[in-house]
């Protein structure tokens, strides 16, 4: 497709405006670039560049380049800035590679300042949290030392260390463990927080001065796990840092979900309806711009059952919709709260609980 683009020596600057566009995720997925220049065809090897100051010195390029007018209708406040270098390119990364993982953390690293803002300026990624929070809350009340599994920018973390407990908050992204840190600072719960920079497929590498079952409890919620190709070593690491009988709690990305099945359905759009049978989950046919997997309730349950033991399941939402669809539920603004305490009473019903945007789930660790 054509786009506009910045060349400097061997280093070709693009710049995807909306966070929605697929061909950046397209070329950061696989590794590769190919591009056709005006008097070359080139392969080289992408890279989001997420640190402020070069991505502002990349964007003075485009704006020399195209000028003031046209910089502001194509490229003021862009989703990406990407980097190609060519260097002849490189093979695709294959799920789970380094490759993935580099850019799976690049993807976070770059959305961390605004992370807040994409939780709280949407009622129903709000809606999400509260509902994880209200459970965190009370099936954490006695733990006192803490495992967080994808922190993000620390809406789970700053509410649990303000009510005491001791979190090791663990992210892929040094940039959102940042902000965490310095929200911590902020409040004067910082003594409580330990961070570690780690993939969750990495939690073997997590060392902890009690050794193994040093933790009193764990969660991991709308994340971290979600990202994860593989999920089959998580299980029996996690197992190896909880204390026997200690909760896990965590928010998954649902195979099924009742509003995407029927709504999508009832307007013919058939891969949008069924597009999270495929992972990972296909750009467009989820609000997510990083790859993404989904899992079944029957699935995720049979996973852990070895080491841990189901103790709660809910759905949320369920009627109401998921929040790349927000518009929805903005219709309804009057009555949400009344619509949002109906959806919840739903969630926790069966078969409602396992047809949610997202299913919550509370594990116990086998004794």
């Amino acid at each position: 497709m054509p786009l506009g683009f910045v060349r400097e020596g061997e280093s070709v600057y693009l710049v995807a405006r909306e966070r929605s566009a697929q061909w950046p995720v397209d070329l950061l997925r696989r590794s590769r670039a190919d591009l056709a220049l005006p008097d070359e065809e080139r392969a080289g090897t992408p890279a989001l560049i997420t640190e402020p100051s070069e991505r502002a010195r990349v964007l003075g390029l485009f704006r020399e380049k195209y000028g003031e007018a046209q910089f502001s209708r194509w490229y003021d406040h862009p989703a990406r800035v990407v980097r190609v270098t060519l260097d002849g390119g490189s093979p695709p990364s294959p799920p789970g590679s380094a490759g993935y993982y580099s850019w799976l953390q690049a993807e976070f690293d770059n959305v961390a300042d605004d992370y807040d803002r994409h939780i709280t300026g949407n009622r129903m990624n709000l809606l999400l949290r509260n509902r994880s929070l209200a459970i965190l809350r009370e099936r954490l009340r006695d733990a006192h030392r803490l495992l967080e599994i994808g922190c993000g920018s620390g809406m789970e973390t700053l509410p649990l260390l303000e009510l005491g407990h001791e979190v090791t908050a663990v992210d892929i992204s040094g940039r959102m463990l940042d902000v965490v840190r310095h929200k911590a600072e902020a409040s004067g719960v910082a003594e409580r927080l330990t961070t570690r920079e780690l993939a969750a497929r990495d939690l073997d590498g997590l060392k902890t001065p009690g050794g193994d079952g040093a933790f009193d409890g764990a969660y991991s919620t709308y994340g971290a796990l979600n990202c994860e190709p593989d999920l089959s070593r998580i299980p029996t690491s996690l197992a190896r840092l909880l204390r026997p009988g200690a909760p896990f709690v965590t928010a998954v990305y649902n195979r099924w979900c009742l509003f995407e099945l029927v709504g999508y359905s009832l307007t013919f759009q058939t891969r949008r309806a069924l597009g999270r049978r495929q992972n990972p989950v296909p750009v467009g046919a989820s609000r997510f711009c990083v790859d993404v997997y989904a899992h079944s309730v029957g699935e995720f349950e049979r996973l852990f059952e070895r080491e841990f033991a189901l103790e709660h399941l809910e759905a949320v939402p369920v009627f109401l919709p998921p929040s790349d669809l927000v518009g929805y539920a903005d219709r309804f603004a009057r009555h949400f709260d009344r619509l949002a305490s109906w959806d919840a009473a739903a969630g926790r019903r069966w078969p409602f609980n396992r047809l949610g945007d997202h299913f919550l789930m509370t594990f116990v660790r086998r004794r």
